[in-house]
C-alpha cells in the first residue's frame, strides 16, 4: 500500500476494516515518500498509531523517478514479502483476503489480476487493434480487457522476469507510453510485461461491478467493484470520491443531509453489475456528470441500470457488505480526528 497526505484516511480506514472487522492478520507494509509526507509532517501518525495491530511496517521511497504511479511499481518489486497483494489505499476488501493465496488460479499462475472497465470494444485509452502500444511493445495484439490495478496479486519469486520489465517500463526514460499516450500510469503495465515474456497469469473473468448512489432512477457510479475468482464480490475501489474524515465543500446540500454524524457522505446505495448471460460487446461502462457533484468528478456506471437489458441494480442494504461503508466512514473521520489533535498538541 502506497500513501501520500491526501490518502492518509483512506489508508487508514482500510487497514482498520482489514484488521478489526474482517479479522485479516496478513503482514502490511505501507510505503511513502518522505519529501510528500514532510508536506503534512504530522500525516503518517494515525497510522503508525495501527502499529498496536502488530505486522505493520512503513518503508520509504527515496528513488526520485518513483512518483505517481511508479511509486506501486516500485513498492512492489522492492516488497519484503514473496508473495504480494498489493492493494491501493482506496481500495477496501469486503472480506479476508487472505484465502486468495490459496486458490487454484494463484497457484497455478502465481500471478492475478483484475479487468478494468475498458475492452477494445469500449475504451477510452484506445487499447485495441490499431494501438501503436503493440509496435511499441513489439508484439501481436491481443484482445482482452485492459488491466485495473488497484489490487495486484503476484508470487514476487516466481515472477521475478516480468516485475524486473514493468519496472522498465515505467522507469525507463523516454517513457513512450506516456508521451504517447499509449496507456494510462501503471494500470496495464503488469498485463503488458507478462504477455511480452509469454508468462502465464490469471485475470478475473468478471467485468467489474459500480457502486454508487440511486437519485430516483439516475444512478451515479464512484467506486469501481472487483469480484474474485469466484464471482463473489471482493474489492471495493472508491477512486471517485476518496474519504477525507473531514467536512467537504464540494458536495450539494443534498449529499451533506447525513442521518449520521460522520463527514464523508455514504455514497453505497446500490450495486450495479454486467449479466453473465450478455456478450462482452454489450459491457459498456458509461461516464456522466451529475449536478449534485462538481464538474471535475464524473459518475461511471448505467446512468439509467433499470432501463438495460444487459445490466441490473441492487440495493446494498440488501448484500453481505451492507454495513462495510459506515465502517470506513468512521474510521476515515477517527483518522482526521487523531491527526488534528496530534497537531494542536
Amino acid at each position: 500500500m502506497v500513501v501520500y497526505p491526501k490518502l492518509v484516511a483512506s489508508a487508514y480506514a482500510t487497514i482498520r476494516t482489514l484488521r478489526d472487522v474482517l479479522g485479516c492478520r496478513l503482514p502490511i507494509e505501507i510505503w511513502f515518500r518522505p519529501d510528500e509526507m514532510r508536506r503534512s509532517p504530522e500525516g503518517l501518525e494515525p497510522l503508525k498509531n495501527l502499529s498496536r495491530t502488530g505486522q505493520l511496517t512503513f518503508q520509504e521511497i527515496n528513488d526520485p523517478k518513483a512518483v505517481r504511479f511508479n511509486a506501486k511499481i516500485y513498492a512492489l518489486y522492492h516488497s519484503m514479502f514473496d508473495q504480494v497483494l498489493f492493494l491501493d489505499a482506496d481500495n477496501v476488501p469486503v472480506r479476508d483476503p487472505t484465502y486468495l493465496f490459496e486458490t487454484p488460479e494463484f497457484k497455478k499462475t502465481g500471478a492475478v489480476f483484475w479487468p478494468d472497465y475498458w475492452h477494445p470494444d469500449h475504451t477510452i485509452f484506445f487499447i485495441n487493434a490499431d494501438s501503436l502500444v503493440w509496435q511499441l511493445l513489439d508484439m501481436p495484439y491481443v484482445d482482452m480487457f485492459e488491466q485495473e490495478s488497484g489490487q495486484v496479486l503476484v508470487d514476487r519469486k516466481r515472477h521475478a522476469a516480468p516485475l524486473e520489465l514493468v519496472r522498465f517500463y515505467g522507469f525507463h526514460e523516454p517513457n513512450y507510453f506516456g508521451r504517447m499516450k499509449l496507456a494510462w500510469g501503471d494500470k496495464d503495465m503488469f498485463r503488458f510485461a507478462w504477455l511480452k515474456l509469454n508468462v502465464p497469469f490469471h485475470m478475473i473473468q468478471t467485468p467489474p461491478s459500480v457502486a454508487g448512489i440511486m437519485f430516483g432512477d439516475s444512478f451515479c457510479g464512484m467506486t469501481m467493484v472487483q469480484q474474485d475468482t469466484d464471482g463473489e464480490v471482493l474489492f471495493l475501489h472508491r477512486n471517485q470520491m476518496k474519504l477525507t474524515g473531514e467536512n467537504r465543500t464540494d458536495l450539494s446540500s443534498e449529499l451533506k443531509n447525513s442521518t449520521d454524524e460522520y463527514p464523508d457522505p455514504a455514497m453505497w446505495s446500490n450495486l450495479v453489475s454486467f449479466r453473465n448471460t450478455s456478450a462482452r460487446s454489450d459491457y459498456v461502462i458509461q461516464a456522466n456528470t451529475d449536478h449534485r457533484f462538481s464538474k471535475q468528478r464524473r459518475c461511471f456506471g448505467r446512468q439509467f441500470p433499470d432501463k438495460s437489458a444487459h445490466f441490473y441494480s441492487r440495493a446494498v442494504e440488501d448484500l453481505s457488505f451492507a454495513g462495510i461503508e459506515t465502517h470506513l466512514r468512521r474510521f476515515a473521520m477517527e483518522a482526521a480526528t487523531k491527526f488534528t489533535n496530534k497537531t494542536l498538541n
